[in-house]
């Protein structure tokens, strides 16, 4: 009889010591350099008693700059905060949706020390490592490429998803539906895109450098200098696994307001709010 075990120890994936270890590391987006340089936010990071997740473990991003991937959270959840009067709205209960390794949640917790956390992923190694990092305080889930959700209608105060609409081809306004049903009336979701402030920066962007790496989309982004509609690149990186999600999705304004704005009382678009993408907040009355 043949068999195999299945451990469930993520320690493994987690970075020796505490965020404050890695303030020697490279801090390169200005917004994250000036977050650095304010004293509310070093007593944050020196607070900060969780370890970070190794650039394995957040699937290349940030690479070796490890306080950068802690700043960038912390900006971002800033933002979300300023747009949804999350703060305002003690005890709030949140999604992150999509959150892989609590990048986002990490920050939530200590700005809503009140708030009722969840986050759920399709990949079930980041749910196992955000239990590892955070204990009972966020409550994780795996969830699955199909539309569904196993929360109630009117749960949540508040959905986000970081760079979770950029890699959905399909089903997109079918999951729009679904963070739709589970978010209370007056309720917000926060979630980024690649838009038209995306499609025209992408040259100076790192995201640029690795799209316009590939010669036919150099070619589709020279011959149409502005989005219109939606546009997918898909691509598969040498010698690493290759995920569903592995593409690229770029949304125009008009798709957005045709698609996706109707089911909601309103939105609005911040461009290029988070690096390469920018905010998008829909408002649910």
């Amino acid at each position: 009889m043949a068999g195999r075990f299945v451990v469930d120890d993520y320690r493994h994936l987690l970075l020796p010591g505490v965020p404050a270890d890695y303030l020697d590391t490279k801090v390169l987006g200005g917004e994250n350099r000036e977050l650095l340089a304010r004293h509310d936010v070093m007593l944050t990071i020196l607070r900060d008693r969780t370890p970070l997740p190794t650039t394995e473990a957040r699937e290349g991003y940030y690479g070796d700059r490890h306080i950068e991937f802690w700043l960038s959270g912390y900006r971002d959840m800033r933002k979300v905060v300023a747009a949804t009067g999350l703060d305002r709205n003690p005890p709030a209960r949140l999604l992150d949706f999509g959150g892989a390794s609590g990048r986002i949640v990490r920050h939530v917790r200590t700005w809503c020390r009140d708030a009722e956390l969840y986050l759920c992923d399709i990949n079930p190694q980041h749910v196992g490592l955000v239990r590892t990092l955070f204990g009972n305080s966020v409550r994780a889930l795996h969830n699955h490429g199909i539309p569904s959700l196993p929360f109630p209608d009117g749960w949540f105060d508040c959905v986000v998803a970081f760079s979770v609409f950029t890699h959905i081809h399909a089903d997109d306004t079918a999951w729009l539906l679904e963070l739709r049903r589970i978010i209370k009336p007056s309720g917000y979701i926060y979630l980024t895109v690649h838009d038209n402030a995306t499609w025209e920066a992408l040259p100076n962007t790192y995201l640029g450098d690795f799209c316009l790496g590939d010669e036919q989309f150099r070619s589709y982004h020279q011959e149409n200098s502005m989005l219109h509609g939606r546009v997918t690149h898909f691509y598969n990186v040498p010698g690493s696994p290759v995920y569903d999600y592995n593409c690229n999705v770029f949304v125009g304004l008009e798709y957005i307001e045709k698609y996706w704005a109707p089911m909601f009382s309103g939105f609005s678009v911040a461009p290029l709010a988070h690096d390469h993408q920018s905010g998008l907040v829909f408002r649910l009355e």
